[in-house]
């Protein structure tokens, strides 16, 4: 009978004990799923590393689900365009807009050469995610290149009169605020990457980057952790319930035996 009691103990321990590792498992690998589950670009265009022949109008960079825009505006997505010195200038002629899953900005190229595009958006989930995209601008000759900025904005000559190539269409116009004067070292405050709520801008990726990149800053919140703790503690007390009662039943049933 002892044997047997030994038996039904030992049974019970191991359930109980693979139960938990089983779930325990499961609740760590959970959070790590959704920490990685930030939108991720599907397309851009130009194309990532591509070579360009065409005036191009707009950049633009779709993401595999609907980008948040908080203010409602588009003011909680950023997008600049650098140019083939190594990035002081900038070549974005207005400010980034969303729409749906994409997210665009107009744009005025200057000479031939390695443009870099740098992007930062509020992702479905409510978090900011950021990265970039370079292509090669390749113009056939003769055609009207861009003069580009010290910042982001409307390009300006010296005279201080926006040359024909760089004014963008009436519908792409940003508001004042949101121009720089001629030979700005800064980018205009086009976007918030946060919007209303307040949050934080992080660097856009520096112009050296190349091909299609982005970050989520990926991070499991504090609850998450005290979830999954308190989850495992209740396995291991329940663990302990099963073994307790099991034992229990054994033990009456080696009683009833012995009489």
């Amino acid at each position: 009978m002892v044997l047997k009691f030994r038996s039904r103990v030992s049974k019970a321990l191991i359930f109980a004990l693979s139960a938990a590792g089983f779930l325990a498992v499961v609740m760590a690998i959970a959070p790590a799923g959704a920490a990685s589950a930030h939108d991720y670009v599907v397309s851009s265009s130009p194309t990532a590393d591509s070579t360009v022949t065409q005036p191009v109008g707009s950049v633009s960079v779709t993401f595999n689900d609907l980008v948040l825009d908080l203010a409602g505006d588009g003011s909680s997505s950023v997008m600049e365009v650098t140019g083939p010195d190594g990035g002081s200038t900038h070549f974005e002629t207005g400010c980034a807009s969303i729409l749906g899953r994409v997210v665009s900005a107009p744009v005025a190229l200057g000479a031939a050469g390695r443009y870099q595009v740098s992007w930062q958006v509020v992702s479905s989930d409510g978090h900011p995610v950021s990265g970039s995209f370079g292509f090669t601008y390749s113009p056939a000759a003769g055609s009207a290149a861009g003069d580009g900025s010290g910042a982001a904005g409307n390009d300006t000559a010296a005279s201080g009169t926006p040359s024909a190539s760089a004014v963008p269409s009436a519908s792409s116009v940003p508001s004042a605020s949101a121009v720089p004067s001629a030979g700005s070292a800064t980018a205009p405050a086009c976007g918030s990457a946060g919007g209303s709520s307040g949050a934080p801008v992080t660097a856009l990726p520096s112009a050296g980057a190349s091909g299609a990149s982005s970050s989520g800053g990926l991070s499991i919140d504090p609850w998450v952790i005290l979830v999954i703790a308190g989850a495992i503690v209740l396995l291991a007390v329940g663990g302990v319930v099963v073994i307790l009662v099991v034992s229990r039943r054994a033990a009456r049933d080696t009683g009833g035996d012995d009489k």
